[in-house]
């Protein structure tokens, strides 16, 4: 008898709404990056420092440092004096609340779609430089 088996693809379109993937491709480069979103989501009345910030999603400072450095480039945060705050309108809030719970009930389909962002620009990269070298 053969079992149907579901790839790890298909596992990230069901489970994964369509919004929450787009703004995952659009925002999200790496998993220390959600990490750290969902960490200053949580507590949107508290600036946070790197190293605090380091210390609570289990990452080192540079991984750190890069991670929020690119949260603020894509307007998701604001750096003052330092410390990191949320920095997005409330219809943005919310949306990172369902990618909260997209990510606590689907961590593997949520972490599959960060990493195929990687792979397409990856795949990119790869293909602008074969084109370059014909």
């Amino acid at each position: 008898m053969l079992e149907h088996t579901t790839s790890v693809r298909d596992m990230a379109t069901q489970c994964v709404p369509d919004d929450v993937r787009d703004f995952i491709l659009k925002h999200i480069a790496s998993v220390a990056q959600i990490e750290a979103l969902l960490l200053i989501w949580a507590t949107p009345e508290k600036r946070w420092g790197i190293s605090q910030i380091a210390a609570r999603i289990y990452a080192n400072e540079i991984e750190t440092a890069k991670a929020l450095d690119g949260l603020c480039n894509v307007g998701l945060l604001d750096r003052r004096d330092g410390a990191f705050g949320l920095n997005t309108p409330e219809e943005t809030v919310e949306l990172i609340g369902r990618l909260r719970e997209t990510y606590a009930r689907h961590l593997i389909p949520v972490t599959d779609v960060i990493h195929s962002r990687s792979r397409t620009a990856l795949v990119t990269t790869e293909t602008n430089q074969l084109q370059r070298d014909r």
